[in-house]
């Protein structure tokens, strides 16, 4: 395991590039961050979102069962269990921590100060009604696009961590442990993309800070480790 710790401590720091960026340099999301790149970054980021990743996860599974070396039933079915278990756990852990810490997303605080919402009435809404109040408050405004509008009705919950950089960083890191680098460079090197995209994509677009990039990250890189142990012990994947 030590081995493959050090494969992926190389990874973990690129992830976690982005965020102490930036911490160091103090940014902080304001509408004034929207390009016309924004869009693009809405799509990327849609990759990762409820609807989508089911998609995303289904097309990931396939391939990682077709870069098993012995692609045998048992070895195929034990895999598709270690990648369902560990978004499933991934995503409990995500969810228990959201709601422990109740940290309003950075578009929630910006909502709350230009519109004189209180952050707390916001989130003591149930969801429906935070998405129509989204919807009024916004309703034709000359700031924010009407499809990063939408986006966020469909994203009312908290914050800390970011359960897409999770998602994205989970497959990346598995991807690493399970397969190698070396082995599958193009596209172990396709997925660590996507999900940097993923993590820049989250800021741009107001819906968390650095510190839940980080804090999912680490939870990926933990739960990969885990899963790599078990998929080699049972020698679902080499040594």
């Amino acid at each position: 395991m030590r081995l493959v710790i050090k494969k992926t401590i190389a990874v973990l720091a690129i992830f976690l590039i982005v965020p102490l960026t930036i911490i160091v340099i103090n940014w902080h999301w304001q509408p004034n961050s929207l390009n016309i790149t924004s869009e693009y970054f809405f799509w990327v980021t849609e990759t990762a979102s409820i609807y989508w990743a089911l998609i995303t996860s289904v097309f990931l599974l396939i391939l990682f069962c077709l870069l098993l070396p012995n692609k045998s039933i048992k070895n195929i079915i034990s895999l598709s269990l270690i990648l369902v278990t560990a978004l499933f756990i991934g995503q409990v852990i995500k969810s228990m921590i959201k709601n422990q810490t109740t940290k309003a997303r950075p578009y929630v605080l910006w909502m709350a100060k230009e519109y004189n919402i209180n952050d707390k009435f916001f989130y003591s809404l149930p969801k429906p009604e935070r998405k129509v109040l989204i919807e009024k408050t916004l309703n034709d405004s000359p700031i924010i696009p009407s499809w990063l509008a939408k986006h966020w009705q469909n994203e009312t919950g908290y914050s800390f961590p970011s359960g897409h950089t999770l998602f994205a960083a989970t497959f990346a890191f598995l991807a690493i442990t399970l397969f190698g680098f070396k082995r599958h460079y193009i596209v172990v090197s396709i997925i660590i993309l996507w999900t940097g995209l993923i993590e820049i994509s989250r800021l741009l677009l107001g819906m968390h800070r650095p510190e839940d990039l980080a804090l999912g990250i680490i939870i990926a890189w933990s739960i990969s480790l885990i899963c790599c142990f078990y998929a080699r012990k049972y020698h679902i994947v080499e040594k």
